[in-house]
């Protein structure tokens, strides 16, 4: 402090004692001090009664404490429950994530192999439709060959008639004929059967072997037959006539040759044993018709 206030607090002290010596400023503070203890009584039974009072509210905060945390206890396991329910399901879902993960895999794979299977059906179909488109060329080739092998067994179905009654002769008949028809194909026959040459040469042999030939003359006959035909088909028209229908004619020399069993030099014919070749052309008889009478 500064001086001059050092002696003023002084004097204040100095005035402060003088006044507490004196008998009335000691009457009042003792009366104070009286006043202050009822006082205090007074706010110590308040007090006591405000301790009470806080006392049960205490409790009463106390006991909601304790329903509270029985209650905050209670959420805290039903908490837990539903941490381990929502845990329980987060694993269920995460084990479906992993079984959506492995069944997409296996749609992946399988829709690859459908992919496969669909490129296969279509390249077994696109195989199945080349199938019918050859399988339709062929049975229109097969058609066409029926239709040609139709014709042909139609044009040849005759020739192989013949040509199989030619060959199913003896051997000692047909090599009479052997340098006249050739026998090793129906091609052959056919070929030396439509010259007329060969065909007179045929009727040659008959006529120079007509004894001999027995039980085959009338296979003879309609195979000579046949081959004067085969020699008109060559030709294109008909040129050579068969002179078979001569029975109850008279014997005419420019058609008509005796057989050795004739009894008389002429009459009227009987029998045609071996039929004549005439020339329509030329009119006149290639091979006279050889008959009999008695």
């Amino acid at each position: 402090m500064f001086e001059g206030d050092k002696e003023k607090h002084k004097k204040f002290l100095k005035n402060l004692e003088n006044a507490l010596a004196e008998t009335d400023i000691q009457k009042r503070i003792r009366e104070i001090v009286r006043d202050t203890k009822g006082l205090a009584a007074i706010d110590a039974a308040e007090a006591d009664k405000e301790n009470e009072h806080n006392l049960e509210k205490n409790k009463k905060i106390k006991k909601s404490f304790d329903e509270q945390a029985q209650r905050i206890a209670e959420l805290q396991e039903e908490n837990n429950k539903q941490a381990a329910s929502i845990n329980a399901l987060k694993r269920a879902n995460e084990q479906q994530e992993y079984e959506n993960s492995k069944l997409a895999e296996q749609v992946k794979n399988q829709a690859w192999e459908l992919a496969q299977k669909n490129e296969e059906l279509r390249s077994a179909a696109a195989a199945a439709r080349k199938f019918e488109q050859d399988y339709e060329k062929i049975n229109e080739a097969n058609a066409k060959l029926q239709r040609e092998l139709n014709a042909w067994q139609k044009e040849f179905a005759e020739p192989a008639k013949f040509y199989r009654l030619y060959k199913s002769l003896p051997q000692g008949i047909r090599g009479r004929f052997t340098d006249i028809i050739a026998d090793s194909s129906i091609v052959a026959f056919i070929s030396t059967g439509s010259n007329i040459e060969y065909v007179e040469m045929f009727w040659d042999s008959m006529k120079r072997n007509y004894a001999e030939l027995g039980a085959e003359r009338e296979a003879l006959l309609q195979i000579f037959a046949y081959l004067l035909e085969l020699c008109n088909a060559y030709q294109g028209e008909q040129v050579y006539e068969l002179l078979d229908d001569e029975i109850g004619k008279g014997f005419d020399d420019d058609v008509h040759m005796r057989s050795e069993n004739c009894s008389k030099y002429s009459g009227k014919i009987e029998k045609v044993l071996l039929p004549g070749i005439w020339n329509k052309r030329s009119e006149r008889a290639n091979k006279k018709a050889l008959v009999e009478w008695q």
